[in-house]
């Protein structure tokens, strides 16, 4: 197991030498090409992606067949749709790789057998937490200086992955808009 997911786990939970074996036990590899689906629409999401190296990115098309972006995903993310995995529900949306992406990825079986052995792999719920905490903060009320502010304090390296329009897709801003407030923090 990498030391990029050893750090991760360490922050949901305390797991054993044992458990992290069990874990091991149960990840599956899996290296991803630009542009490759990780989760179709319309599917229900059975398992998570830990990203070890690459980026991917979850969207919805809108009626003008426009990218909405619901959520970004870099370097020690777990990669997943949130409401299709915990409600059983097939996925509105889509999550593709935005570059060669290396994944560990769990499935919802694996999920439930580490459980069934070890209760504390119940810990991992914190991974859905942080997502859905993640996928609800551009949809609230703030205004675009907080938004960006929030993304430079909290992932400051999707600024550096993904172009601007993505980015202000993200906020829930138009590009120009995300242009002003760049210039706006950057020159305060």
């Amino acid at each position: 197991m990498n030391n990029l997911l050893l750090s991760t786990l360490d922050e949901s939970g305390k797991y054993t030498s044992k458990e992290l074996q069990l874990l091991q036990h149960e990840l599956i590899h899996v290296e991803l090409k630009k542009g490759e689906t990780i989760l179709p629409k319309d599917v229900v999401c059975s398992e998570v992606h830990f990203i070890n190296k690459g980026s991917a990115y979850q969207y919805e098309i809108d009626d003008n067949l426009d990218q909405n972006i619901i959520d970004l995903f870099t370097e020690k993310d777990w990669c997943f749709n949130v409401k299709s995995f915990s409600s059983r529900r097939p996925s509105e949306n889509y999550i593709t790789a935005f570059e060669d992406t290396f994944t560990s990825k769990l499935t919802i079986e694996s999920i439930h057998k580490l459980i069934a052995i070890a209760p504390s792999f119940l810990q991992m719920g914190e991974i859905l937490n942080t997502a859905n905490n993640r996928v609800h903060f551009f949809d609230k009320n703030y205004t675009p200086n907080q938004k960006y502010a929030h993304l430079l304090k909290e992932k400051s390296d999707l600024i550096l992955k993904f172009p601007q329009k993505i980015i202000a897709s993200y906020l829930k801003i138009t590009p120009e808009t995300l242009s002003r407030v760049r210039n706006r923090i950057h020159t305060s």
